[in-house]
This record gives structure tokens, sequence and C-alpha cells, in this order.
């Protein structure tokens, strides 16, 4: 029997040596296998600075499922951005706050494993200000938005949304930064629109206003779709000093007048003391007694309003605020004139007092005919020394300026014993 056991033993010593129990599958699992190679990393990442935004580009790597993009300022941490799929190589980062360095590194992820990371660095400005929206005017079936000009800005870029949508960028590439207005011919009436700004320079791009502005597109009257014999129309800007002042649009003849404009006013009578609105002058003649003012609501100094004063040919006076009627009267020595003169005015109460009346958008029509193309010739009439009026921009921008400070008034002349003495005036012909 023991020379069985020995047989036996040799046997199975032998066997084992065939099929050694360590690479044979029906015996277990052999030791784990080798670590498989590191991931490797992005390579070629370009980061390009843009105005408003930093766009990364890099080269694929074999088999990744995505990448992971962070960014770090100056030599602060890095901080997770976003993970794209292995397919994408590009990516646009337009949340950096600007002002330094700043670098942006990739890595790969396969099967578990994150690469190294591939980094770029770049020098990003300083971000701008919110820019301050103005005006938006709906005139000519297109709305015009302005805005003032950013801090740092070096181009802006313009959002609209339409009721109950979202802001989408309708500006294909920034606006210049010297460009302080966006006009959209897009739009449909009876239907309303809002717009926003962002400034933005290299890199960067600035906070905005969440809420924008907002007009609805009906209902606008123009020079082109409102009857009338005489009409003139403008985008009005009233700023000031002292105690009184205005700027007006201005009908007349030489024994009548009609003006409609904005005016500040500190002692104007209650409820409208101390107070800026928009007021009607009718002067049916020269006469003591026949002139009649009123008001048709509140305005505000430095800001724009479109206004419009148009004339029928039975004497009908109609005055309009941003494309709405606001006011009427009648002024019968204007029925059926065939030479009423159209002005704008700029002008104060009182020694001392300013006035910085601005127009732009110039536009006029005289005995029932308005001509888009033509350009009108000018005649000033600068009744008091400290005034004066900027026409340079009006045959390329149709816009005028009257500004200045009263001056060689005696104390007891103001605007309304001395009117004559007190105004800057503009007349088209």
């Amino acid at each position: 029997m023991k020379k069985v056991r020995n047989f036996y033993a040799s046997l199975l010593l032998f066997t084992a040596a065939l099929c050694p129990l360590s690479g044979n599958p029906d015996f277990g699992a052999g030791p784990a296998k080798a670590a498989e190679a590191t991931v490797s990393v992005p390579k070629k990442l370009q980061a390009t600075v843009k105005k408003g935004y930093v766009k990364l580009r890099w080269t694929k790597t074999a088999g990744a499922d995505h990448y992971i993009i962070y960014r770090r300022a100056g030599s602060g941490s890095y901080r997770k951005l976003t993970t794209v799929k292995g397919t994408v190589t590009s990516w646009i980062d337009r949340t950096a706050p600007g002002g330094g360095k700043y670098t942006y590194a990739v890595s790969a992820v396969k099967n578990g494993k994150t690469s190294q990371k591939k980094t770029a660095t770049r020098t990003l400005a300083a971000r701008p200000s919110q820019p301050k929206l103005n005006s938006l005017i709906y005139t000519n079936n297109a709305l015009k938005l302005t805005w003032k000009k950013a801090t740092n800005a070096t181009g802006y870029l313009v959002y609209r949304k339409t009721s109950g949508g979202r802001f989408v960028q309708v500006t294909k590439t920034p606006l210049d930064a010297s460009i302080l207005s966006y006009t959209d011919y897009n739009v449909q009436k009876n239907k309303t629109y809002s717009y926003t700004v962002q400034a933005v320079a290299a890199g960067v791009r600035s906070t905005y206003s969440k809420t924008g502005l907002t007009r609805t597109c009906s209902g606008y009257r123009s020079i082109e779709n409102t009857a009338s014999s005489y009409s003139i129309e403008a985008d009005v800007k009233l700023t000031g000093t002292g105690s009184g002042y205005h700027a007006k649009l201005v009908a007349c003849t030489p024994t009548s007048a009609v003006s409609f404009g904005i005016q500040f006013d500190e002692f104007g009578i209650p409820p409208y003391t101390n107070e800026t609105t928009f007021i009607v002058e009718n002067v049916i003649s020269n006469s003591p007694g026949d002139q009649e003012y009123f008001r048709t609501g509140y305005a505000a100094r430095n800001k724009t309003f479109h206004l419009m004063l148009t004339i029928r040919k039975n004497g009908l006076c109609e005055f309009y605020v941003d494309g709405v009627r606001v006011g009427k009267t009648t002024n019968k020595k204007l029925a059926n004139q065939e030479d009423i003169a159209l002005r704008i005015e700029g002008s104060a109460r009182l020694n001392g007092d300013s006035v910085n009346a601005r127009f732009s958008n110039i536009r006029i029509k005289k005995n029932g005919k308005y001509d888009a193309g033509r350009i009108w010739n000018t005649h000033p009439f600068i009744t008091n020394k400290g005034l004066k009026a900027d026409t340079s921009r009006f045959d390329t921008a149709r816009t005028i300026t009257i500004s200045g400070k009263i001056k060689g008034l005696t104390k007891d002349q103001d605007w309304d014993s001395a009117y004559g003495d007190v105004s800057g005036i503009i007349q088209f012909w």
C-alpha cells in the first residue's frame, strides 16, 4: 500500500506541473491584471479671447468618454465649470469675472480614469458695468432702444424677448462701443417686445437688466400714418438748471401759434409746482388773454420722449407722446393756412437759469406732404446772448441741440414778461 500511495502522489505532482492551478480557470481566479495605461492628456489646448467670451479648443483624446473643463483666477484653486461629451472638442466661457489672468484646463475621462490637466493662461479685461437703459421708442414701424455708456465696455450685445418668452440675442456680433442705440425693424404690430443690453470687453461681459424696457407696437401714431396738413416730430430730451426751462415743438404764423413740449417749472400752478410736465401753449392771437396753457401729464427731465405736434386743415391741433395722442385743441387762426412755420425751441425763465434741449430724428410735413429723404434748411432765431444752437449734426443725424444760460434780463424780467428775449429757436424751410 505504501508504494501505491507514493505512485499517486507522484502522479499528482506530475499533473500539477502540466496544469498549474494559478493559470487554470477551473481552479479559481489568478492574480489581478496589470494596471491599464494612464489616460492621455488632451493636446493643443487653445484659449482664444473674444469680445465677451473665451473660446476653448483641444485635440480629441482617443476613446475619451467625456472632458472636464476648469478655470482658476490667478494662482487660486481650479473651479470645475462643466463636463462635455467625448465627441466635443470646444467650449465657450461667458461667465469669467475678468480683471486679470485666468488659467483654463481640460482633462479627459476614460473608463472612470481622469487624465492630467492641459492648461492655457490668458489675461482678461476688467468686467464692464451694467448698461443703463434709456428709452424704447416705437416709430416708423420700428423699435429704437437707447442706453448709456458702460464703464470698461468695448462693445454691446442686445437681447429681445416677446411676451412670455425669454431673452434671445439679436445682434450677431457686439456693436461698437461708440454705438448706444439699436433699431429693430423686425417687429410686428399689436405685439409686445422687451429689450435689454449687455456690455462686453476682452473675454468678459457685464450683468444686465433682467426686466429690460418693454413696449407694445399697437396704436402708434407717426408722421406717416397720422392725418394732418402740418406736422413736426422729434425725440426730445430736456435738462437744465434753475427755476424753469423747456424744449418745445412749435407751429406758428405771424399772429398765432401752438407749441407742445417738455417743461420744468418751479413756480407751476398746483399740482404742477416744481414738476416737469408735457405742456401745450395755444396762442389764438397776440391780444392779452388770448393764450391758452394746459398740461397733458407729468414728464421727466434727462429722459428722451418722442413728441409729435400735428395741425389739420380745419385748425385741429393734436399732441402725441411716444406714439399715443395725449391731448388736442383748436386754433382757427391756423386753419386753411398755406405757410405755417415749423420750429423747435429751447428756453429758460431767469438770468442764470440754463437749458439743454436736444432734438433728434426731426421729421417734418408741410402742406400735407412728407418727404422722408428731404433735408430741410434751418434758420436760427437766437434771442438771448447766453444761448446757442448746434445744427452741425442735422444733415447727417437730424439732430439739433439748443443750450446755454440766460443772460441780460433785468431783475423784473422773466420768460413771461420778456418772452422775446429768452429763446433759442430753429425754423425749418
